[in-house]
């Protein structure tokens, strides 16, 4: 897939193929700040397939909103592996829909660290498989995207989609 395409056409192809399995969709965006929401609902149709857009932005939102752990924070930050995995997981199982998705990241200009500079981003995405098939499966990609906050931005909305893209592509 490749990146560089619109978030409208990722979209689109969203939208088809999500449609023709008749599976649906939860986000949960932190740093894109509901960019990937707008990005799916720009697209007629995604009434069909998309339950809700969470953007839980802080700590305390990532906890009650979301129900992220409070160790899980503590212990690897809000802009992890493990918090994205677990917010792509609430997002898919709190709406109860298929796929799941979600983005943490440090956008900048300021808020990055030595471990976790600006432009660090990672996307989630969470599979149901049917109760007790044991198929179910989240996968979780770091990224590092060079550019201004709204460069950057930008990236983590066009690589939500397409991680998005490819994670179904696989379980068929």
């Amino acid at each position: 897939m490749d990146t560089h395409d619109s978030p409208r056409e990722l979209a689109t192809r969203l939208r088809d193929r999500l449609g023709e399995a008749d599976e649906t969709l939860a986000v949960a965006e932190t740093c894109t700040g509901g960019g990937v929401g707008a990005a799916l609902t720009a697209v007629p149709g995604a009434s069909e397939y998309l339950d809700r857009v969470l953007v839980p932005y802080d700590y305390d939102a990532l906890r009650t909103v979301a129900g992220i752990n409070r160790e899980t924070l503590d212990r690897h930050g809000a802009v992890s592996e493990a918090a994205t995995a677990e917010l792509a997981r609430a997002a898919r199982d709190l709406s109860d829909v298929t796929w799941g998705i979600a983005n943490t990241g440090v956008a900048g200009p300021g808020g990055g660290t030595a471990e976790t500079p600006v432009g660090t981003a990672f996307v989630a995405v969470a599979y149901a498989a049917p109760w007790e098939s044991g198929d179910s499966a989240t996968a979780v990609e770091q990224y590092r995207f060079d550019g201004d906050r709204q460069a950057v931005r930008e990236r983590i909305i066009r690589q939500s989609l397409t991680d998005l893209l490819d994670a179904i592509g696989r379980e068929r």
